[in-house]
């Protein structure tokens, strides 16, 4: 979607300015909630203040205004019908100054409640009508309130870091150029009806198979406008949809194993999601190797050696592993840095040789799928841009919000979440050179059994769509036969593990996870680890139903 106005303000007399105030001028008559809230900012940044303390340096509210709906659907028949309308509020008031503010503080604490105590304010609920007084008053009494909180927090930062030696702390905000960017209003409606009938036709295909113990399938949709406005200048309102379709099922096998499959496709529109037809298609291809796993005889014994993971269980697995530790930012004051945080590997080689990873929230699609974590300026008002992490294996930089550190203070335009911004991924993307085809990544395998002496290797097609163990898992021989066993539960995978894989493929995997407001991306290909431990789940499993399921009788 196009904005009207679309300008970064870098403090230079531009020649359009006058064209761009009367834009935004046009936009504040048509938009009641833009106007609410620069009015309501306007008023509280000269006024708002108590006697003998500090008044705000920084006030900014973002804004959510949106709808969707759910439904659930389990073997033809509706669970679930949800349709629900808000407007939600983060008001982030700050006193001090950009070095030293009111937030990165633990109440001496550290820790969880660092990301609260004397920082973001909880969140306000906004009148869902279009009624500017009742819209300002809401913000108002979120601002009045919140200002309280953080001057109170302030004075106990200052006091409990006289007490402690602190040596080079970061500022406690960084200093970034302010935006200006109307996309055009959007109407989230989302066709309900449509909805049910995906979720119902796909359910149904479940009760073909009595061997499923349970299923569902989920259909969803919605969206709508996001709002920030700031005393820096910004002035930013973004529109987006999103849609999504899952289904899942569980089985289990005679011996009391439970096994379970899932899979999710995500659109920023409903065009953008396959066919009803294709979805059929993907539902009964689920079941079936469901089935066929439930089917398949238990792993004998340990494992410990190569492992190559298709590009599907590729995917989760990096990301399970590497997504939330990109990621950069000062600890709280009077809280340590963890010894596994990435700053301390910074230049120095986290991946093989051959490895890139970039974060780039700018693209919108790759290999035809929707990128869910694509996103134009983030929940703090900075543009997004692609960073690369890693490059020849070696961490480079790490991704940033406005919560500086001692390595970087600018924002990387990741900060991200309505209530309390921080830095996340946006659309991180694996890539090797040189690259694998499948055949070569299976020589490479027996290649690495027959120098291990083993007599067969392991692949993961896929993994239990409710955890990180595999689920389609073969033992691969060199005459090319394959078993499907199952039962194997994968020990930890560290960082050294990564480090040391064989060989990386060349067709990515796009994994969207997200929802209506923001998304995440990951973009990874099939990966062979020199060594992984692969054990027998050992436990006591439930006994089966006493009787067959109701779909099973004559």
């Amino acid at each position: 979607m196009k904005p009207i106005i679309a300008i970064l303000l870098t403090g230079l007399l531009l020649p359009a300015a006058a064209t761009l105030a009367e834009d935004l001028e046009q936009e504040l008559e048509r938009d009641v909630v833009l106007r609410a809230m620069v009015d309501e900012l306007a008023r509280n940044q000269a006024n708002l203040e108590l006697e003998d303390l500090e008044r705000p340096y920084f006030i900014e509210y973002a804004l959510a205004d949106v709808s969707g709906a759910y439904v659930s659907a389990e073997l033809g028949a509706v669970t679930g019908r949800h349709e629900a309308r808000s407007r939600s509020l983060r008001a982030d008031v700050r006193v001090g100054s950009y070095k030293l503010d009111n937030t990165n503080f633990g109440g001496g604490y550290g820790g969880y409640w660092g990301s609260f105590y004397g920082g973001y304010g909880r969140g306000a609920a906004i009148p869902i009508e279009d009624d500017y007084n009742a819209i300002r008053q809401a913000i108002w009494w979120a601002t009045d309130r919140d200002y309280k909180s953080v001057v109170e927090a302030l004075v106990q930062k200052k006091a409990f870091m006289e007490s402690k030696l602190i040596k080079d702390k970061p500022d406690d905000f960084s200093r970034e150029s302010p935006a200006v960017c109307l996309e055009q209003r959007l109407d989230p409606a989302v066709d309900v009806e449509g909805l049910e009938r995906t979720a119902l036709a796909l359910s149904e295909i479940l009760r073909e198979y009595p061997d499923v113990k349970e299923s569902a399938a989920y259909a969803s949709g919605g969206g709508g406008n996001k709002y920030l406005v700031n005393t820096e200048g910004t002035r930013i309102r973004t529109s987006v949809m999103y849609f999504s379709v899952s289904v899942n099922a569980t089985v289990q096998a005679d011996d009391g194993m439970e096994l379970s499959d899932s899979f999710t496709v995500h659109g920023r529109k409903w065009e953008d999601l396959p066919p009803l037809d294709e979805l059929a298609q993907r539902c009964r291809k689920m079941v079936t190797r469901l089935i066929t796993v439930k089917n398949a005889p238990m792993m004998e014994e340990p494992y410990t050696g190569p492992v190559l993971f298709e590009p599907e269980a590729a995917v989760a697995i990096f990301s399970a592993r590497f997504s939330g530790r990109f990621t950069g930012g000062q600890p709280t004051v009077g809280s340590g840095r963890n010894a596994d945080d990435f700053a301390n590997k910074l230049d120095r080689r986290i991946l093989p040789r051959y490895l890139r990873v970039v974060d780039d929230p700018t693209q919108e699609t790759i290999a035809g799928k929707p990128v869910i974590g694509h996103y134009v300026y983030d929940d703090q008002g900075v543009k997004a841009r692609a960073v690369v992490l890693v490059e020849g294996g070696r961490l480079n930089t790490q991704l940033m919000s406005r919560n500086p550190s001692k390595e970087f203070n600018q924002s990387t335009g990741h900060g991200r979440g309505l209530y309390g911004p921080s830095a996340s991924i946006g659309c991180l993307i694996v890539t090797a050179d040189p690259a694998s085809n499948a055949e070569e990544l299976k020589e490479e395998l027996f290649d690495a059994c027959q120098d291990e002496g083993l007599e067969y290797g392991i692949r993961i097609a896929a993994l239990s769509g409710y955890g990180s163990n595999p689920l389609v898992m073969y033992q691969v021989y060199p005459d090319g036969r394959e078993e499907l066993v199952r039962g194997a539960q994968i020990a930890n995978i560290d960082l050294k593990a990564f480090k040391r894989m064989l060989a990386v493929g060349d067709t990515p995997y796009v994994l969207n996870s997200g929802g209506r407001t923001e998304g995440a991306t990951v973009v990874a290909p099939a990966m062979l680890f020199e060594e992984l431990d692969l054990a027998k789940i050992d436990r006591d499993f439930d006994k089966p139903p006493i009787l067959p399921t109701p779909l099973a009788r004559d």
